[in-house]
């Protein structure tokens, strides 16, 4: 399954347990986040986004790792944070937090 946000078990059971389950998961996935529309940059900042709403840590990094490699700028990734903290409240400032860890640990911030 490539398409979870949290590092990939060496085994995954969700796969094992559930393998059509996850195999239209996956296919779903790709359909939404895969080229669109929506340029690939514009996805993942709001993946972004969404990662601070819903206090995700992992899912955020995984975004903010895929914007910087769609070539999302720092401006771009503090308007995707201030959405994501203003969406759901003061309880994602720690998340927001994090993700500039991330991004200062990418060359980003």
């Amino acid at each position: 399954m490539t398409s979870d946000c949290e590092p990939r078990p060496e085994v995954d059971l969700l796969e094992v347990n559930d393998a059509d389950f996850i195999a239209g998961f996956d296919k779903l996935y790709e359909q939404t986040w895969g080229e669109g529309a929506i340029p690939a940059k514009y996805k993942e900042l709001v993946g972004v986004a969404l990662s601070v709403a819903i206090r995700c840590e992992p899912c955020l990094a995984y975004h903010i790792k895929r914007a910087v490699a769609a070539e999302a700028t720092r401006a771009e990734f503090v308007e995707a944070i201030r959405i994501g903290i203003l969406s759901a409240g003061s309880a994602t400032i720690p998340t927001a937090r994090h993700g500039y860890r991330v991004l200062r640990e990418l060359g980003v911030a």
